[in-house]
């Protein structure tokens, strides 16, 4: 056993997640007693990690711990809001359902992870290739064309000035240009984990970027209301979701506003009344959940403000990454035609004055 639990560090992947919840869910409508359940789906994931988490989940269990204490146990793996649904499936006696949202939110959140890194990925990709390509034409080949023109004596005009400060900054202090941007990263980041003021004002501003800021806010939104709508959807009543569906929004403006329509609901305003008073969510979403208030049928509300939210998130990745493509080549070729405007435009201009 501890030879085995020495080889399994790390997290458990969202893949073997969802299978778990696949198969309780299976499972549990077939009518097999929970504790034989764990002991099914514990010899069946291919993680070791998570073989190991749910042998003691199984011991547990069979020692009397009823299964969403036992899964308590390791908040790591199983974070509150998993918990909470499965002892809301518990206490409605349904722990099917509790574990097919459990899967859909899984699958759910893995399709925005994808998308969101499909967003940043060619960007990232991009914006090293320029900085290579600009690290080698500054270190390796403007010196030598600088060389050249100052060999000749050509007058040298105010951006061919500005190319050679470049290169020579590049040349002298390339460790300070690359070691700045990295030192203020890692800085900022250690300050956004351990600093609430910082963080929140690093939030707003996120959410005051052009493109991103779109992006972002809607892709929080959509995860807020696809989790609302599976805690409300498994019988947790609004308070409850709202509380567990804001652990899931990152942003902290938007975690702010949501607590904010908590607080509303609390002091007896419509859920209706407290999302438009939080200014957060289109006049369209707010409508959908007024429809659903008034007829009675939430879920079917629900799941109209998730199909929006999800084209909404498809489109602004979409939009964002069909900006940043083309902003990222135009810098590219501008910083090219400075160059060659910088190198060869003496050149030109002394050849013209010569008289053959």
């Amino acid at each position: 056993q501890k030879e085995r639990r020495g080889k399994t560090g790390g997290k458990v992947k969202l893949k073997d997640m969802i299978i778990l919840c696949m198969h309780l869910e299976q499972l549990d409508r077939a009518g097999v007693p929970i504790h034989d359940a764990i002991a099914d789906v514990r010899d069946s994931t291919d993680s070791a990690k998570l073989r190991d988490i749910m042998t003691g989940v199984y011991e547990a269990v069979r020692n009397g711990t009823i299964f969403s204490k036992a899964l308590a146990a390791y908040p790591r793996v199983f974070d509150s809001v998993f918990v909470g649904l499965v002892a809301s499936g518990e206490r409605t006696g349904n722990l099917s359902d509790s574990f097919t949202h459990l899967a859909e939110h899984l699958k759910w959140s893995s399709d925005i992870r994808r998308k969101v890194k499909k967003a940043v990925r060619y960007p990232i990709a991009v914006l090293l290739m320029l900085s290579g390509v600009i690290t080698v034409l500054m270190i390796a080949v403007v010196p030598k064309l600088i060389d050249f023109i100052t060999s000749q004596g050509f007058t040298i005009p105010l951006h061919t000035r500005a190319l050679i400060a470049t290169s020579h900054a590049f040349q002298n202090y390339w460790y300070l240009i690359f070691g700045t941007p990295i030192a203020l990263l890692i800085i900022s980041k250690i300050m956004y984990r351990t600093s609430e003021a910082f963080a929140y004002n690093v939030d707003a501003i996120m959410l005051k970027l052009p493109i991103l800021g779109p992006t972002i806010r809607k892709i929080n939104m959509a995860r807020f209301t696809h989790f609302f709508s599976v805690m409300f959807s498994s019988g947790v009543d609004i308070l409850d979701s709202l509380e567990a569906a804001k652990g899931v929004v990152a942003n902290r403006v938007l975690k702010e506003s949501i607590n904010m329509v908590k607080e509303n609901v609390m002091e007896g305003n419509t859920l209706t009344a407290s999302l438009r008073m939080s200014n957060q969510f289109p006049t369209l979403v707010v409508r959908m959940f007024k429809v659903g208030e008034d007829s009675g049928n939430m879920n079917n509300a629900l799941e109209n403000v998730n199909f929006f939210y999800n084209r909404e998130v498809n489109d602004s990745v979409e939009a964002m990454t069909g900006f940043i493509q083309p902003a990222l080549t135009v810098v590219m070729g501008l910083i090219i035609f400075w160059i060659i405007a910088a190198v060869f435009g003496p050149l030109y201009e002394s050849f013209s004055k010569m008289k053959f």
